[in-house]
């Protein structure tokens, strides 16, 4: 008889009277340990700064700000808290709508931005700041430039199932599509006015500067909704990415579940785009570091993914306003810096299928 290993064997949680969760040992510590992870980097993100404070400090003023002193309440609370909890949503949403196209589409190297999503709400963007600016309210841009995302992957979907759905049709579309729309938005910064491209280069580059509270409950709205449902279809997840005629013989119907799907990868990533400007590689490396822990697993998966993804965002933008303080660097700049080199080694590491 086989032996389990410690590492495999399930833990049941009661989560309600009548609904139980029966999780693995090793995927329950690896999350706590990436959570206790983020709670650190939060702190350490709210203490570093022009004006330095100690981690201890800064746990202080979060959870008693009425025993501080004014202006460090200011600072941790209207500048750095709102700041980095967007850098963490931001972070999660795209790492999980990650994880549902690289199942979906069963494409290791497959991202967010893969479907059109990023560029759809960048051009949208560069429309409004550079050819009309002034005639949309500066808070609603964000809300454009989402719908902009949503009709480029509607756009996507259609034309590649117009013929029955096709992962790789999905795949070439977008590709293509994609490079139309970053060569509209090449040709807007090149010949915009040197002003208004300035100020949409700073989203472009994924910079969180403008984040607030208001931008921290939307992406908190669209990561809940958006992530639970996700999280929800992990089993259908599971059969999707053995392939259509293993899910369909499973009872999973791909004609229902895959637009679903593909509707909360673009709800994430277009939420996390309007907000935070370009993060493309969180949605592409966070999934592969989950894997390294808890494989194809969807149920452990999803929220690993979106801890880890968390974790990057708020560390590229902590290291991006610190390390040549007082430039600060775009958090997705810093990503791709030192995201990079290590997903070069990670893909070079694995094994051949």
């Amino acid at each position: 008889m086989k032996k389990i290993s410690a590492s495999s064997r399930p833990i049941h949680i009661k989560l309600f009277p009548n609904v139980s969760l029966y999780a693995r040992s090793n995927d329950v510590f690896w999350l706590a340990f990436f959570s206790l992870l983020l709670l650190f980097l939060l702190l350490w993100g709210a203490a570093i700064g022009s004006y330095q404070l100690s981690i201890l400090k800064s746990w202080q003023i979060i959870l008693a700000p009425e025993l501080a002193p004014e202006k460090l309440v200011r600072v941790v609370w209207e500048f750095r808290l709102p700041r980095l909890l967007v850098a963490a949503l931001c972070g999660a949403a795209l790492a999980i709508a990650g994880v549902i196209l690289q199942s979906i589409t069963r494409n290791a190297l497959a991202s967010p931005g893969l479907i059109g999503v990023e560029a759809g709400a960048s051009a949208t963007m560069l429309v409004f700041v550079v050819i009309v600016p002034g005639i949309i309210p500066v808070f609603l841009l964000p809300v454009f430039a989402m719908i902009g995302g949503f009709i480029v992957a509607s756009c996507v979907w259609l034309l590649s199932s117009l013929r029955g759905y096709s992962p790789i049709r999905l795949v070439l579309i977008g590709v293509g599509i994609t490079s139309m729309l970053s060569a509209f938005s090449e040709m807007l910064i090149t010949y915009g006015d040197i002003d208004l491209v300035e100020s949409a280069l700073m989203w472009f580059g994924g910079s969180l500067h403008q984040a607030s509270w208001p931008q921290v409950k939307v992406m908190m709205f669209w990561l809940l909704i958006a992530g639970s449902l996700a999280w929800l279809c992990f089993r259908q997840l599971n059969l999707l990415i053995l392939g259509d005629k293993v899910a369909f013989s499973r009872g999973v119907n791909n004609r229902k579940a895959l637009p679903f799907l593909l509707f909360l990868c673009v709800a994430l990533t277009s939420a996390s785009v309007a907000t935070a400007g370009t993060l493309t590689f969180v949605g592409l490396i966070a999934p592969h570091i989950a894997r390294r822990f808890c494989a194809n697993r969807h149920g452990a998966l999803i929220p690993l993914s979106a801890v880890i993804g968390a974790c990057l965002v708020v560390l590229g933008d902590s290291l991006g306003r610190s390390m040549f303080a007082p430039l600060q660097l775009p958090a997705g700049l810093v990503l791709v810096l030192i995201g990079a080199p290590y997903f070069i080694v990670l893909i070079s590491r694995l094994r051949k299928a």
